[in-house]
C-alpha cells in the first residue's frame, strides 16, 4: 500500500519551500530597488540629530508646498512635534527657502520620479524613526483627535503608552469652502479659516494592501464616501480615506503606502481626523500638473478622474445642503466622524 500520509507531508514541504523562496526573491528585489532610489537622496541641511527618543518625529514630502508650510510648521509645532524630516521632489516654488527656515527641521531632496516616494520615505522612517512616536502626513493634512484644544500631543502619548497602544486611526475629512474653488483665496495662513465645511456621510469597505516588509498581502477595512464620492463620481479603485497618521515605529511594524494602514501595531481605543485641506484654489493647476506629470498612483488615474469633473464644471462648488460647518472636536465626536472613551475622558 503506497503511504499517502508521507506523500502529502513532502507535497506540503514542497510547497512552503517554494513560497519561503519566493517571498525571498521579491524581497531581494524590492531591497535592491529601493537602495537605488535611496541613493538620489541629498541631504540638505546642517543641523544635528540627536538621538532622543523622547522627541515626537513628523515625516514629510513635498512639492510647491509654499502656500501651506508655514501654518503646517506652526500648527505641528504647536501641537508638540520636536523635530521634522522633510523631502522634497522637485519643487519649483520656494518651499526649500521657507522649510530651512525652520532650526529642529532635516531637509533632504531628491529628482527622481515620485513613483519612488514610498522608498524615501520608509528609508527616513528606518533611519530617523526607529523607537520613536512619529507622525507621517502630508502637507495637506493636520492631525486632529478628541479633546484637541485641551490635551497635548505629549499627553495623549502618555495617554496610549499607558494602555498600551501603538497607533491611533483617523478618517481623512475633506475640508472645503462655500464657494466655487477658483475664488478660495489663501495666502499661508490657517486653511482651516477658510475651508470650513466638511461632509458626513462615510461607509466602511474591504481593501486589500501589501505588506512590503513580509512580503504578503493584508486586508482591512477602512473608509470611503465623503465629497470625493459626491462631487466626483465613484471611482475604481475607490478613494481610501482612512488614514494612520501617529504610530509607535519599532521592529515589524510597516506603514503602507499612503499611510492607510499599518501591521503590528495596538491601534488605540479613540479615533481622530486628518484634516485634508487640498481644496483650495491652487487645486485646478495641480490637477492639470499631475495629469501631465503621471507620476502619483496608477499613472495619476485620480487625478485623471478628478479632471473630467473640473472640465465639466470649471467653477466647481463642493458646497451642498448637507454640508456641516466644522465647531469643535466633541461635534466631531457627535457626528461619529472621531471616537473617544470613558478611559480617555476620563484620562483628559
Amino acid at each position: 500500500m503506497p503511504n499517502y500520509s508521507l506523500k502529502y507531508r513532502w507535497i506540503t514541504l514542497l510547497s512552503k519551500a517554494k513560497e519561503y523562496w519566493s517571498i525571498k526573491k521579491k524581497r531581494r528585489e524590492y531591497n535592491l530597488r529601493r537602495k537605488e532610489s535611496v541613493k538620489t537622496l541629498n541631504r540638505i541641511d546642517q543641523y544635528s540629530i540627536p538621538a532622543d527618543l523622547n522627541e515626537i518625529r513628523l515625516f514629510a514630502i513635498m512639492r510647491n508646498e509654499s502656500m501651506r508650510l508655514p501654518h503646517f510648521f506652526q500648527y505641528y509645532k504647536q501641537m508638540g512635534v520636536n523635530r521634522f524630516f522633510i523631502i522634497d521632489n522637485n519643487s519649483t516654488d520656494n518651499s526649500v527657502e521657507i522649510a530651512l527656515k525652520e532650526i529642529n527641521l532635516h531637509l533632504f531632496s531628491t529628482n527622481e520620479t515620485y513613483k519612488n516616494h514610498w522608498f524615501w520615505m520608509e528609508h527616513l522612517l528606518d533611519t530617523y524613526g526607529k523607537n520613536y512616536w512619529c507622525i507621517v502626513v502630508d502637507i495637506d493634512e493636520l492631525f486632529y483627535y478628541p479633546n484637541f484644544n485641551t490635551i497635548s500631543l505629549p499627553s495623549l502619548i502618555k495617554y496610549l503608552e499607558k494602555h498600551k497602544f501603538t497607533s491611533i486611526s483617523t478618517l481623512l475629512l475633506d475640508m472645503y469652502a462655500d464657494n466655487n474653488i477658483l475664488e478660495v483665496e489663501y495666502t499661508q495662513t490657517n486653511p482651516l479659516e477658510i475651508l470650513l465645511f466638511f461632509d458626513t456621510e462615510y461607509y466602511k469597505a474591504s481593501f486589500v494592501f501589501y505588506d512590503n516588509k513580509n512580503m504578503k498581502p493584508i486586508q482591512i477595512s477602512a473608509y470611503a464616501g465623503g465629497m470625493r464620492e459626491r462631487v466626483f463620481g465613484k471611482m475604481n479603485p475607490t478613494d481610501i480615506l482612512s488614514k494612520v497618521p501617529l504610530f509607535k515605529y519599532c521592529d515589524g511594524v510597516y506603514l503602507v503606502q499612503g499611510m492607510h494602514a499599518i501591521t503590528n501595531t495596538n491601534s488605540a481605543d479613540i479615533e481622530g481626523v486628518v484634516f485634508h485641506t487640498k481644496f483650495l484654489s491652487d487645486f485646478i493647476g495641480e490637477v492639470q500638473e499631475e495629469v501631465s506629470r503621471k507620476q502619483h498612483y496608477g499613472n495619476a488615474i485620480r487625478y485623471e478622474h478628478y479632471a473630467k469633473t473640473i472640465d465639466k464644471q470649471p467653477k466647481l462648488n463642493f458646497y451642498y445642503e448637507k454640508s456641516k460647518k466644522f465647531k469643535d472636536a466633541n461635534q466631531l465626536v457627535e457626528l461619529g466622524l472621531m471616537k473617544t472613551s470613558n478611559e480617555f475622558e476620563g484620562f483628559c
